[in-house]
Parts: structure tokens; C-alpha cells; sequence
């Protein structure tokens, strides 16, 4: 004897099938988002970044101590 289809089983696999469309619906429209704002960079803030990095010569920023001038090195109680 087959197997009887109700209208719950129905139900629940309709729904899934909701689901599994919005889920797929709900990633398209991010990939979308990301390739339409992609295609529109400013191209001037590129220029002006590379421009940054030719005069700097590959030179390195100085490296600052992380933390406020009042603030006490983190192994102060190992000095002294």
C-alpha cells in the first residue's frame, strides 16, 4: 500500500521550498549589491592612494606606542 499524502506534508514541503527560495533570493540580492557598488569606485581616492604609497617610497609609518601618554607599559610591575 502506497504511502498517503496529507495536506500536512504538503504544507511543510511547500514551506521549505519558500524557504530555501528566499535563502537563495536573499544571497543573490547581496552578491548583486556588491557587484553593482564594486562597479562604482571612486577612482580618484584610488589615484590619490597610490600616489600616497610612490612618495612614501615603500617607507614604513613610524611605529607609536599603542595607549595614552599617562597610561603605564603593560610589564611595569617586572621593572624596578
Amino acid at each position: 500500500m502506497p504511502p498517503v499524502h496529507t495536506a500536512e506534508g504538503d504544507a511543510f514541503a511547500l514551506t521549505m521550498i519558500v524557504v530555501l527560495f528566499s535563502a537563495f533570493a536573499v544571497v543573490a540580492l547581496i552578491l548583486f549589491t556588491i557587484f553593482r557598488n564594486a562597479a562604482r569606485r571612486n577612482r580618484e581616492v584610488e589615484e590619490l592612494i597610490e600616489d600616497t604609497t610612490r612618495e612614501d617610497g615603500g617607507k614604513k609609518a613610524p611605529v607609536v606606542p599603542a595607549g595614552e601618554p599617562w597610561e603605564k607599559d603593560g610589564d611595569w610591575w617586572k621593572k624596578g
